[in-house]
């Protein structure tokens, strides 16, 4: 072979490695291209499931807040029905009477809890006391005045009330006596004077009837 056939094979050769070569380096960058935008695109793909939890979370949120708000108007609606017809006694207050009591004795529980008591005196039986609720402990007695309006002057008409709770009721004589008002909203000068007081004040909560002065004094 002459030496300008080995010269033209050569290069033959080489144009044919060398478009080789950059059909490989095409594919590689059509490769790494395809590559960058499958990714851009799950990224966004993320983004849009990301953004639809986030979504999908908020609503829930609100629709468990709108359901809460629900419940707590119903509760209080049902407490003021109940105030109104004069059934609050026994439709709001008893069913929490030992939770109440518990909340109020703090370190013991109630062994019993009644509702509308009413004893009269051997020696007077024209002479009666009546009792909304009252929870009995093994130290502690609790005494709750349910009354669809309160002010000072009915308060302290319940205190001169309990002054004579042991004639009625002797067997609770050497138990602590913990006096305790009610009623669907205790106003915030009327919670002050209970506290001033020492008589614990029970209003409508979210959902049930609550202490609202615990430990205030």
């Amino acid at each position: 072979m002459l030496p300008e056939e080995r010269v033209v094979n050569l290069e033959t050769v080489l144009a044919h490695f060398i478009e080789q070569t950059n059909r490989v380096i095409a594919a590689i960058h059509e490769d790494v291209a395809e590559s960058r935008a499958s990714t851009a695109e799950m990224r966004a793909s993320n983004a849009r499931t990301d953004r639809k939890l986030l979504e999908l979370q908020q609503q829930a949120e609100r629709d468990r807040q709108q359901a809460d708000k629900e419940r707590k108007d119903f509760n209080k609606r049902m407490a003021e029905l109940s105030d109104s017809m004069g059934t609050l006694i026994e439709d709001m207050v008893a069913p929490c009477g030992f939770h109440l009591a518990k909340a109020i004795f703090r370190n013991e529980e109630a062994l019993s809890c009644s509702i509308r008591l009413r004893r009269k005196l051997a020696a007077n039986p024209g002479d009666m006391m009546e009792l909304d609720l009252l929870a009995v402990g093994a130290t502690k007695v609790l005494v709750v005045e349910v009354k669809r309006r309160l002010d000072p002057g009915k308060v302290e008409q319940y205190q001169q009330k309990l002054t004579r709770l042991f004639e009625f009721f002797p067997e609770l004589a050497g138990k602590t006596l913990l006096p305790a008002v009610a009623s669907v909203y205790l106003e915030a000068s009327v919670i002050a004077f209970l506290n001033h007081q020492k008589v614990y004040g029970i209003a409508m909560g979210d959902e049930v009837m609550e202490v609202v002065n615990a430990g205030q004094f």
